[in-house]
């Protein structure tokens, strides 16, 4: 494992347990056993590591939606399947889901965003191409058709819900396609310039 690969894991271990504002480089370098020099030439600084374990989580995230969006042809069956992946991953990684789901401190997204930019658009590139191929204008069609899913999800993984978000797949599957078969069938919203 390389120097900054084990300096993630600890950051990442680190992150998740303490929250951010208790998380701090030199907890970090203590536990890896690493030079002051060495952890500052890898990460300057605690908002630039906590937005390198936000740029991993996210990252993997978008992999596992990105695969899913890629299942089938057909653009409905692909947002089915983006649905499900986004439950289990969630179920799967509850603490990183928890911190990638938090408001980010400004300097930590901020840090984060340069990273983040190419595979953000290239993400979204791929789910708006389903909801254009359903004649449903993105995002507000996404915001719908998630919208039950991603609020779930923020209540399980803190703890105000028991029952594991992969349990509802497809009741949270049927929500989502009525919501987005009423908001397909009803006028469309005027544009304000923005896409």
């Amino acid at each position: 494992m390389s120097t900054r690969q084990r300096i993630l894991s600890e950051a990442t271990r680190q992150l998740l347990d303490k929250g951010y504002l208790a998380f701090t480089i030199a907890a970090v370098r203590e536990a890896t056993g690493l030079s002051s020099g060495s952890m500052f030439h890898a990460f300057p600084s605690k908002p630039a590591l906590a937005a390198a374990v936000y740029v991993e989580g996210m990252r993997d995230y978008q992999h596992a939606a990105m695969a899913a969006l890629n299942t089938s042809d057909d653009p409905l069956a692909s947002l089915h399947a983006l649905l499900a992946v986004h439950l289990s991953w969630v179920e799967q990684n509850p603490a990183l889901a928890r911190f990638l789901f938090a408001t980010l401190p400004k300097e930590v997204s901020e840090a984060a965003k340069p990273a983040l930019m190419q595979a953000n658009q290239d993400y979204f590139a791929a789910i708006r191409r389903r909801y254009d191929e359903l004649e449903a204008d993105f995002p507000l069609a996404h915001v719908i058709w998630m919208g039950a899913t991603q609020e779930y999800c923020r209540q399980w993984v803190r703890g105000t819900v028991d029952v594991p978000p992969t349990e509802l797949t497809e009741t949270l599957q049927r929500t989502g396609l009525a919501a987005l078969n009423t908001f397909r069938q009803g006028p469309r919203p005027e544009r304000n310039g923005r896409t």
